[in-house]
């Protein structure tokens, strides 16, 4: 399993073996055209705009340049708030009722919390995070090795229960948005600091599993990478943007 990391800071998007997003918040700078028509699938994790916001852009991108519409993958409520808010023909054109016989363009393709599902000869378990929106995690397998992506949460219980059982998993990637002094807010808004990251990898039972973090704003980057160190975990690695990771 490949993977690059496309924006890991303000905005949150991941390519998983050349064709599928794990969201898709920044993607366009970092890929050229051929690369963008690649792309058959995005699993959204939620609705807000630091993951979803590229979507539109890559459609216009790479209409000309795939055989079928991309699929955006994601519980009902979530493909219904990207609808109502954002293809609504206000925001921008309802995609999903356009059609042609020269373009793609996209499909919705709805998934519920517990469900296995296939994208492009992988298995994927959707679980349901802590979020103010519904929000999901989701654990991803090739076969022999499984990853953990954990979009934005605070602190959660069912996606480390599920973790716990997996016997080759080989990494977790997991929000860490805010410094320590804005816990409370981090809290109300659904989000961890690293000494509410600390916890909950107390959480996870298997040793020595690499723990990749993303979602660092850019305001709070410096006291963010010093907080981080200071909890002395060596299993944790700060991503940046153009990383290439393999399993």
């Amino acid at each position: 399993m490949k993977l690059k990391v496309l924006s890991c800071y303000e905005t949150v998007s991941f390519l998983v073996n050349e064709s599928l997003l794990l969201d898709a918040g920044g993607v366009t700078t970092m890929l050229n055209i051929e690369e963008q028509d690649r792309i058959k699938d995005i699993l959204l994790t939620h609705s807000h705009l630091d993951h979803i916001g590229d979507i539109p852009i890559l459609i216009d991108n790479t209409m000309e340049g795939r055989s079928a519409a991309i699929s955006i993958i994601g519980t009902e409520e979530a493909l219904i708030q990207v609808k109502s808010h954002f293809f609504n023909d206000t925001i921008w054109p309802d995609l999903t009722k356009i059609t042609s016989e020269e373009f793609s363009f996209l499909n919705f393709k709805p998934i519920s919390a517990g469900e296995k599902f296939l994208v492009d000869n992988l298995t994927v378990k959707a679980v349901k995070v802590n979020h103010i929106v519904e929000t999901m995690a989701y654990i991803i397998d090739d076969g022999n090795t499984s990853i953990i992506y954990i979009g934005d949460t605070g602190p959660t219980e069912g996606i480390w229960e599920e973790a716990n059982n997996l016997s080759n998993l080989k990494a977790i990637f997991i929000e860490t948005t805010l410094p320590n002094r804005l816990s409370g807010f981090a809290c109300t808004s659904g989000h961890l600091v690293p000494m509410s990251l600390e916890e909950e990898l107390k959480k996870l039972s298997h040793r020595n599993i690499s723990v990749f973090l993303f979602h660092l704003k850019p305001r709070y980057l410096d006291v963010l990478k010093s907080e981080i160190e200071n909890l002395r975990n060596p299993n944790i690695a700060i991503l940046k943007p153009g990383d290439v990771l393999e399993f």
